[in-house]
């Protein structure tokens, strides 16, 4: 094994509990774990590992499923009710099909077959290591925050409203400088306290990026009581439940109305002034770094080199000044040309700004996922003169997104794999059709994203027939009518298993193993749902299972030639399959036979499948 040391080092300040039952499995997982760890607890059964979770409350848990006295999930089930975010990791065999399912709906957080790969468990215990130092980290944020919430009480300017703009709550600072009275305010539109001199635009812009869940910075001119002009730095923060959706917005404003006085009087002082614009730009460029205090920033030039950027983004980046200054762009946001920036500046000047994640590339050489606002600065002309990029890293979130569907596509993957096993088929069956099935998604239009999350629950389609007996799935020859009637539940039992787990993923997996037997004539089960009622990615995975079912061999017939094949998918275009989907598979009928056969396959299937071929 060639271990790297270093990764496996945040290991040292977690505590860990193994809970197996066989011996020798345990005594050499034990010797490999134990170095790595801070602590180590070991119990040879389930009631010995929850009486030692009580008493120690281990970082992780990772446990067999199948063990005397108490079964590992039962014993995880029990630790859930004393904490309900506990990580836990399920050791398993493949033929731990039932307890797998239920390990689905008690959501583990990861699953390891045996025989164990320890490098593997090693580089997934590492990674839950640092997600559960990330929450640490994130508790005592918390504590932080709500001590900062009274200190931002105290000193901002401080308003709360709903997402179509009623005012729920106003602090004594925006009370003081507004001069109005709770009673004269609240229920009252936020839009009510814009001066009549900000521009109608702006305040469209603000209150639709808000409500499309988005944050919004800026500069505000608000209204006092008795009309006149006061400005505000403005910070509004949309807050999302659970669904995404905007449930309340959070206005945190710094009063900088002399900031502004002196602006204007600098602009008008220039403007009449016989500075010359290098003196000009100067100023300028001083008067912006006094504001850009506490905002990760970098300036460029109409050329896109780098002209300026903050103490606060030469410590993201790791660059120093002397190194960022007269850099492309492109040398530190590789996914962004020169053409792109000046593209995403003028989207800026039509709509003040506009925003993307990008990719960054630091000093290190490492990976940082950044969301970037691009603004337009423009001279007394109105001329732009130079770009500001304002970033927020947004890498560790992103991170730890990844992981989640990482975990299910393993998951998915697995327990395909027992399906296919019990039906004596391989995993280069479900791996052909997931190839297959992200192909004909790709040619039919749908977003790489969309595709990807196809070919991944792909496998799962027969994921029902789990519970239909051996007998009928291994038969030999043509099922009868009643055993035909058994065989088509598994589309059923499929939807039942996959619909209890609110994932993203696995409801695409469930949607597919519910409809991929529909016809497009109507004439499919279980339900007959006809033509486009269909879900698109039943449809297409519908096509690369059957294609994939002629052209192999099964227990009850030998595999079909191509010829054969094609000729069976022109007959039924328009009756078993949709006729797009049909045309897409013969326009492309020779690339995807080098899918089937091996000879081209995807990043996702690689790094979870390996070289199966």
């Amino acid at each position: 094994m060639n271990l790297d040391i270093k990764a496996f080092e945040v290991l040292r300040s977690l505590s860990l509990l193994y809970v197996e039952d066989d011996a020798s499995t345990r005594e050499e997982l034990v010797l490999m774990l134990e170095p790595w760890l801070g602590e180590l607890f070991v119990a040879n059964d389930g009631q010995v590992g929850l009486d030692l979770f009580r008493d120690k409350r281990p970082d992780i848990v990772v446990t067999d499923i199948q063990m005397p006295k108490l079964n590992g999930l039962t014993m995880s089930r029990e630790i859930r009710q004393l904490v309900p975010d506990q990580t836990i990791v399920v050791v398993s065999a493949y033929n731990d099909t039932e307890y797998l399912f239920n390990a689905i709906e008690l959501g583990v957080d990861h699953y390891v077959t045996k025989p164990v790969n320890v490098e593997k468990l090693l580089n997934k215990l590492a990674s839950l290591a640092r997600g559960i130092l990330a929450v640490r980290e994130h508790a005592r944020n918390q504590i932080l925050l709500a001590q900062y919430k009274l200190l931002v009480d105290q000193s901002a300017i401080v308003c709360k409203f709903e997402p179509s703009g009623r005012i729920t709550y106003v602090n004594d600072k925006l009370r003081e400088i507004s001069g109005y009275a709770d009673d004269e305010i609240l229920g009252h539109d936020i839009g009510e306290l814009s001066h009549e001199t900000e521009p109608l635009t702006s305040r469209q812009v603000r209150r639709e990026q808000v409500q499309g869940g988005q944050r919004w910075a800026g500069m505000v001119r608000k209204r006092r009581k008795d009309g006149s002009l006061y400005v505000v730095e403005s910070s509004v923060v949309p807050i999302l439940d659970e669904h995404g959706r905007v449930t309340e917005v959070v206005s945190l404003d710094v009063d900088v109305t002399e900031h502004d006085r002196f602006y204007e009087n600098l602009v008008e002082t220039l403007s009449q002034s016989n500075r010359s614009a290098v003196e000009q730009r100067h100023f300028y460029s001083e008067y912006k770094r006094a504001l850009e205090l506490g905002s990760c920033i970098c300036v460029t030039d109409l050329q896109h080199h780098i002209v300026s950027a903050n103490a606060q983004f030469e410590a993201l980046t790791g660059y120093q000044a002397d190194e960022l200054n007269g850099k492309l762009v492109s040398d530190i946001m590789p996914d962004v040309s020169a053409e792109r920036c000046l593209d995403l500046v003028q989207q800026a000047n039509r709509e003040h700004f506009t925003s993307r994640i990008s990719r960054f590339v630091d000093s290190r050489g490492q990976e940082l996922q950044l969301s970037v606002a691009f603004v337009g600065l423009h001279n007394l002309a109105g001329e732009v003169e130079s770009i500001i990029m304002i970033c927020q890293d947004i890498t560790e979130s992103m991170r730890l997104g990844r992981e989640i569907v990482e975990t299910q596509r393993e998951l998915l993957y697995m327990l395909g794999e027992v399906v296919e096993s019990r039906s004596l088929e391989t995993g280069l069956h479900i791996k052909r059709v997931a190839q297959v099935a992200r192909f004909l998604a790709i040619k039919a239009g749908l977003s790489a994203e969309a595709a990807e999350m196809i070919e991944t629950a792909a496998p799962m389609h027969d994921i029902g027939k789990v519970g239909i007996a051996d007998a009928i799935l291994q038969k030999p020859g043509k099922l009868d009518a009643a055993e035909f009637d058994e065989m088509k539940k598994h589309a059923n039992i499929g939807f039942q298993i996959l619909g209890k787990v609110d994932r993203p993923l696995i409801g695409v997996a469930a949607a597919i193993a519910h409809e991929h037997h529909e016809r497009y004539d109507g004439q499919g089960y279980p339900n007959g749902l006809k033509g486009e009622d269909i879900a698109i990615e039943a449809r297409i995975v519908g096509i690369a299972d059957v294609l994939d079912a002629l052209s192999s061999s099964r227990a009850y017939k030998p595999a079909w030639d191509e010829e054969r094949v094609r000729d069976y998918f022109i007959e039924q275009r328009g009756l078993q399959f949709d006729p797009h989907l049909v045309d897409l598979l013969l326009a492309h009928w020779d690339t995807i036979q080098a899918l089937r056969h091996g000879k081209l396959i995807s990043p996702v299937l690689s790094s979870i499948f390996g070289d199966l071929t």
